[in-house]
């Protein structure tokens, strides 16, 4: 019979799974005093348990998962890129799994003045982590939770991103520069909409190479898409043949307040 306990201990704790093995938390104490302290005499020490039980643990992961883990030098011993990368997964784990209401925001250079603005406002402490960077890396990050607020510029990521709240916080235009069939696909903005409007009226063409940059961008001499907000950003004058309007949408998690209230103070920017 089972007794009800008036405040029960819940607490998360980190599991990893290598090659289909899932080590144990104390296994991974183990890797991960070897990795602080650099020796099994003062990882030992460390966990309260000597040095041939310290050999065991080791063996008994490296069997575990077909790997060795750890390796001796004149210095003492360190992990292997096994152990690394066991130890690299786990403390990203451990960072998300911390309670801390530090908010992560991801957006793109095309709605960065926009995400600054808000930061200025909502952040004066500067407590909150901005990443920039183009909208496939922030989906995943917001899927992967490593991101809290993510602004996408290509709406099409949406459908990628059930399960997530969202609403349309501002709106810009895809400018066209045509120079023929052959085109460049520039990282930021909402690309796709773009090259579908091309599928769409029939017009025939190919993508070349990928661009990062502005610059390296106009002086391919190949047709492309930009959006409007960073072209005027940078004083572009774009002979565009098709403007095409879309919205600019915030993805974020409902059980974070803090990711709602950034979420009020962004739709208060009225310019990208």
């Amino acid at each position: 019979m089972y007794h009800e306990m008036s405040s029960p201990s819940i607490l998360p704790f980190v599991s990893v799974k290598v090659n289909g093995a899932v080590l144990t938390s104390r296994q991974l104490d183990v890797l991960k005093a070897l990795y602080e302290t650099g020796s099994q005499n003062k990882a030992a020490s460390k966990l309260g348990i000597s040095v041939p039980v310290l050999h065991r643990y080791i063996k008994q992961i490296e069997e575990k998962i077909d790997a060795a883990v750890a390796e001796r030098n004149s210095s003492g011993t360190v992990l292997t890129s096994v152990g690394l990368g066991i130890i690299d997964e786990v403390m990203q784990l451990e960072k998300r799994m911390k309670k801390e209401d530090v908010l992560n925001i991801s957006g793109t250079p095309v709605s960065q003045e926009l995400l600054m603005n808000a930061l200025s406002a909502a952040d004066p402490e500067g407590l909150y982590n901005l990443t920039i960077s183009d909208d496939k890396k922030n989906a995943s990050d917001m899927q992967s939770g490593y991101a809290d607020i993510i602004v996408i510029d290509d709406p099409l990521y949406l459908f990628d991103l059930e399960g997530f709240e969202w609403e349309n916080i501002s709106k810009d235009r895809l400018l066209h520069e045509d120079h023929g069939e052959k085109y460049a696909y520039f990282r930021y903005g909402a690309q796709r909409i773009g090259f579908r409007y091309l599928e769409t009226e029939n017009i025939p063409y190919s993508i070349e190479r990928t661009f990062s940059s502005i610059s390296a961008l106009r002086d391919s001499g190949l047709s492309f898409f930009i959006n409007e907000s960073m072209a005027l950003r940078r004083g572009l004058n774009i002979r565009s043949s098709a403007a095409l309007d879309h919205e600019i949408a915030a993805v974020y998690r409902k059980d974070k307040p803090s990711a709602e209230n950034f979420l009020n103070t962004l739709k208060h920017q009225r310019v990208l």
